[in-house]
């Protein structure tokens, strides 16, 4: 069973070969955008891409089976939502009447955000840091992309750079199975523009760059062969020509 992982790259060389080899039956449960690399491979698929969070899918799960939600449940799963949401910018109706659903099983809305709050260490700092340092700026029309590479942290860094004021920020940085970038962007930017980060960009560009990519609208991510650079500048023409094609539409 694979749940909020929507591609076998995501699970690392070794598992993913153990998945394809084995005739046990898979089942996925994500609210990832569909990877076409899977299609032919799930035995049973409980996807919703429209779902906030596939905590909320989990949720809905036991509800339909009638099965009640113990209190350290629900908390774990409430938890979830409150991370995969961004704290409920990402929310939907449906989330709140699961996340009703949830306090009423026992999870205590106001506890959760203490329990998630982590120190950031000293070397992501650092690693925010030089991305910002390094950071290289591409003008698409209305919108600022930006690239930088930093060796660890691109998750956390590509986060940090939307704040500075980027509309997609792209982050690489070279890790043992190839290369990692991990991509973001405002919700102006997908809201004005409808270009998906991972349907449009990370999954085709994972599989054109001989690695796998996924996500969300919003936050993506890829591993691919290759130089950082590379990687960042194919994911730059891409995100030019698909803005190109936006502002030709509207």
């Amino acid at each position: 069973m694979l749940v909020d992982t929507n591609n076998l790259g995501q699970l690392g060389a070794e598992l993913s070969r153990e998945i394809i080899e084995s005739s046990t039956p898979l089942v996925v449960v994500d609210h990832h955008h569909e990877h076409p690399e899977m299609k032919g491979r799930i035995s049973v698929e409980i996807i919703d891409s429209t779902s906030s969070s596939t905590a909320e899918i989990v949720a809905q799960l036991y509800e339909i089976a009638g099965v009640s939600v113990e209190e350290k449940l629900a908390e774990a799963l409430l938890a979830a939502i409150f991370v995969e949401t961004r704290y409920f910018t990402l929310a939907t109706q449906r989330t709140f009447e699961n996340v009703a659903k949830l306090a009423s099983a026992g999870a205590d809305p106001k506890k959760i955000p203490i329990l998630l709050v982590a120190p950031t260490t000293r070397s992501e700092r650092i690693a925010r840091l030089k991305a910002a340092q390094r950071l290289k700026v591409e003008i698409a029309g209305d919108w600022l992309l930006v690239s930088t590479e930093v060796g660890s942290y691109q998750s956390s860094a590509a986060r940090a750079l939307l704040p500075l004021g980027a509309d997609v920020s792209m982050v690489g940085g070279k890790v043992k199975a190839g290369v990692r970038v991990n991509l973001r962007s405002t919700q102006k930017f997908h809201r004005s523009t409808g270009i998906h980060l991972a349907r449009d960009v990370a999954i085709p560009l994972g599989k054109e760059l001989g690695g796998s990519g996924g996500g969300h609208p919003t936050a993506a991510g890829l591993m691919v062969k290759g130089t950082v650079d590379e990687a960042l500048d194919t994911c730059i023409r891409l995100l030019k020509t698909l803005t190109d094609k936006a502002k030709v539409q509207a």
